[in-house]
């Protein structure tokens, strides 16, 4: 399995932001953290990505994650162009103790992978959650070898989510279709047939 594929289950970490391992790597020349008041001049970009990795992609859209703030978005901008980012609330989705945020949704262009913009955006999400007076962060994620990077940085993982598995429709429900469907042809064929001819 390659680094990033979807797992077929939720990791849960917790990082305490006193335990937080950061990386010391610079941003690089053209790339820096996009102000609060950015997020207007980069929504097309910023849903470009979203739905390039997530089929719920709205919620963080539109701001609708539990504890949202104004500056929940935490992006990074290469030359003015988004090209990774992450969101940080001041609640988790688990209701653990009231000071323990939550990270979320953490993506990056393709094109742009491999660059380390995740440490840069994890530092940054950090210091934001220090200055909102949160104890630590809830992380959950269902990629492949995304927890063991998180481990490196301090977090502990504390459970595991099995995902649901997809519905089967039952075979007499696909037969039943099926039967339909050709009734409906039929009747079209036969109507189209019989029509008067102009």
């Amino acid at each position: 399995m390659k680094f990033g594929e979807e797992l077929d289950r939720y990791v849960v970490l917790k990082l305490h932001l006193d335990q937080y391992r950061g990386s010391a790597r610079a941003l690089g020349t053209g790339f820096k953290i996009a102000a609060s008041g950015m997020r207007e001049s980069i929504r097309k970009e910023e849903k470009r990505l979203l739905k390039l990795y997530f089929p719920n992609w709205e919620a963080p859209y539109f701001s609708k994650l539990k504890g949202w703030r104004t500056d929940s978005p935490v992006f990074m901008l290469y030359q003015g162009r988004l090209v990774s980012g992450l969101y940080l609330c001041v609640r988790n989705e688990f209701d653990e103790d009231r000071r323990w945020g939550q990270l979320h949704y953490f993506f990056t262009d393709p094109e742009f992978k491999k660059r380390g913009l995740h440490s840069i955006l994890l530092r940054e999400a950090i210091r934001r959650a220090k200055s909102w007076n949160l104890q630590g962060v809830i992380i959950n994620t269902d990629r492949h070898f995304v927890p063991e990077v998180y481990e490196r940085w301090g977090a502990i993982p504390c459970k595991e989510i099995r995902k649901a598995s997809p519905q089967r429709v039952p075979f007499a429900s696909v037969k039943n279709f099926i039967r339909r469907a050709r009734r409906l042809v039929y009747i079209l064929t036969r109507y189209i047939l019989n029509s008067p001819k102009r």
